[in-house]
């Protein structure tokens, strides 16, 4: 990575995340310091000296605090990420290093992209790739491929391979009636009013 390519990608982070909000200010600052840390590692890597492994560990560790300070998240600069990440929401972000994510793509808050289990060598990371919108909460487990325009819904729990243009959702609720207790107070009498939550115990 030259330091042009840096300035280009943190310019469409910053226009694809513009807005007047502190979740868009905390989405701003955490990229342009990944971005850093991804300037770093590349020139780190892949014939590393002692002095640049010093460098980007330190990067790493510093960069680690500040992202958790900022939005309790954790984006390590040895991920590979295209142009144009936005951040909505940007709390509480798990990306595994050597994960790989395409251009334009979305991630909402509570997103977790994380290896399962390792190879002899290497760590099996998730490939994600462009214009793909993680909804909160979702989880992309292990060696596995997300096409090109993938939506993938609130709360999935991703371990195989998606193919392009495809949406994933979780497990729906199985929602089924049911009474309050006989014991429950009724409403407005005066135990309710004592004790209000009791109908839901």
């Amino acid at each position: 990575m030259t330091l042009s390519q840096l300035v280009y990608l943190i310019k469409w982070d910053l226009r694809v995340n513009r807005g007047v909000s502190f979740d868009r200010l905390r989405a701003m600052l955490l990229l342009t310091e990944v971005r850093l840390e991804q300037y770093v590692y590349r020139k780190a890597y892949p014939h590393p000296n002692p002095l640049a492994l010093i460098l980007w560990y330190t990067f790493r560790f510093l960069g680690s605090i500040l992202q958790w300070s900022l939005c309790h998240s954790n984006i390590p600069g040895s991920v590979t990420i295209g142009r144009g990440l936005r951040l909505p929401h940007p709390q509480n972000i798990i990306i595994v290093g050597l994960a790989d994510i395409g251009e334009f793509s979305t991630i909402y808050h509570n997103v977790s992209i994380a290896w399962n289990g390792f190879k002899p060598t290497v760590p099996l990371s998730p490939r994600i790739g462009d214009r793909v919108l993680i909804g909160c909460g979702a989880i992309i487990l292990g060696d596995v491929t997300i096409g090109t325009d993938v939506l993938i819904g609130a709360g999935a729990v991703v371990t195989r391979s998606v193919p392009d243009h495809s949406r994933v959702t979780g497990v729906r609720p199985d929602v089924s009636p049911r009474h309050p207790s006989s014991e429950a107070a009724e409403p407005g009498s005066e135990r309710h009013l004592r004790d209000p939550y009791s109908i839901w115990r």
